[in-house]
């Protein structure tokens, strides 16, 4: 029988939340055995979330002799939260009961909010300037006192906001913040797109409790190894960017200092250059200037899924590229489970998947075995609805 860990209360009663979330209808039996810890400590920590109405009691297991056990189940009405992305050309909002249902979503447009930087993504405005975000605040503004109206009503529900930041644009995220925070009086928490991606895959049962390494593919590419729905390390701003690894040390340089860095290769920035370049810009309507990185990369995965040659060859080299660095990640972590997001491995998820497997399995007998590649279905985006999990662990969690 293996060990048991030690915990303190807090520490318990989040990690059993977390069971009986993941496996409704089950038992403090069940959930001592799942947990490796005692009897005695999961029906003092079932007491605590029972009275805090985080958990109820739905009936009683099938008899085997003595008397029934309780089912238990997470109040999926006891606690919510919201989950905001910033992408470069919208916002999207959704708030979550603590099963993963939504209750609310919203999606407005953003525009830049300074010239887009040669690769592709927005510059950071001077801070002192503010941020020239083109979001017509009235609405969301209109949209979130309705939301309030329901937050008021369920004041001790909402565990709080978990923004996630696509753009790379601190002063449009503060800005934001403080936009949801003036209206809803809530605390806010930052998590990488990775990160969120993570959480948010997680949450919906697409990982399960051993090591998983998420993949983000947006204007930047992340990476982040959860283990039982966290992080193995703490987050560190700018860490769980892949962008500057080095995948072709003769390549180009690059201003971090390295040559042929992963997002000269294979970002979605990389792969737009390399379709202009190939003559691709006009038949997919591409911006030869770079400026709608996430919508022409989506056009472009699109049309690779729907057989184009050209854009076929470029996805399958970049999603290649990809797959090796993910091979160095995983075999020294001993990774099993890897799960690809972002809205265009979404426009071609068998595509991607597919790559990524036969790549990862030409290499299994240096990472010791076969590895599991999903794609994530998280709707409507997956860091939403992570950042909205973000809160929602933040709150719950010690």
């Amino acid at each position: 029988m293996a060990a048991l860990r030690p915990r303190s209360g807090a520490a318990t009663d989040a990690a059993v939340l977390d069971a009986i979330r993941r496996v409704p209808d089950t038992t403090r039996t069940a959930l001592a055995a799942e947990l490796g810890v005692t009897a005695v400590t999961v029906t003092n920590s079932v007491k605590r979330l029972l009275a805090e109405g985080l958990v109820v009691e739905v009936g009683r297991a099938r008899s085997t002799g003595g008397k029934p056990a309780s089912l238990l189940r997470v109040n999926t009405a006891s606690r919510w939260s919201l989950g905001c992305t910033l992408e470069l050309d919208r916002l999207s909002l959704v708030a979550m009961n603590m099963d993963g249902s939504l209750r609310f979503r919203a999606v407005m447009p953003l525009g830049a909010s300074a010239a887009a930087a040669e690769d592709g993504r927005p510059a950071a405005p001077d801070a002192a300037e503010g941020p020239a975000l083109a979001l017509d605040e009235a609405a969301l503004l209109e949209r979130l006192r309705d939301l309030r109206t329901r937050i008021d009503d369920e004041r001790g529900g909402c565990a709080g906001i978990g923004i996630a930041d696509l753009r790379q644009d601190a002063a449009a995220a503060a800005h934001v913040r403080d936009l949801l925070q003036r209206e809803l009086d809530l605390p806010t928490t930052f998590g990488s797109p990775a990160l969120c991606a993570g959480l948010g895959s997680y949450w919906v049962g697409e990982q399960e409790e051993s090591a998983c390494l998420t993949v983000h593919l947006g204007p930047s590419i992340g990476a982040v190894v959860l283990s039982a729905g966290g992080p193995i390390l703490p987050e560190i701003p700018g860490s769980s960017s892949l962008d500057h690894v080095i995948v072709d040390p003769e390549g180009p340089p690059c201003p971090c200092g390295g040559r042929g860095c992963l997002h000269q290769t294979s970002s979605n920035a990389a792969d737009i250059r390399r379709a202009v370049q190939d003559g691709l810009g006009e038949e997919l309507g591409l911006d030869p200037d770079g400026t709608r990185v996430i919508t022409d990369h989506a056009r472009l995965t699109e049309a690779a899924a729907h057989g184009h040659a050209g854009a076929t060859r470029i996805v399958l080299d970049s999603a290649r590229t990809i797959a090796l660095v993910i091979g160095n990640i995983i075999g020294p972590l001993g990774v099993r489970s890897v799960v690809l997001s972002g809205t265009s491995i979404s426009m071609a998820p068998k595509l991607y998947r597919d790559a990524v497997t036969a790549s990862l399995r030409e290499r299994a007998g240096a990472l010791g075995a076969d590895v599991h590649v999903a794609v994530s279905t998280v709707q409507p985006h997956p860091c939403s609805v992570g950042a909205a999990a973000l809160a929602l662990t933040t709150a719950l969690r010690p």
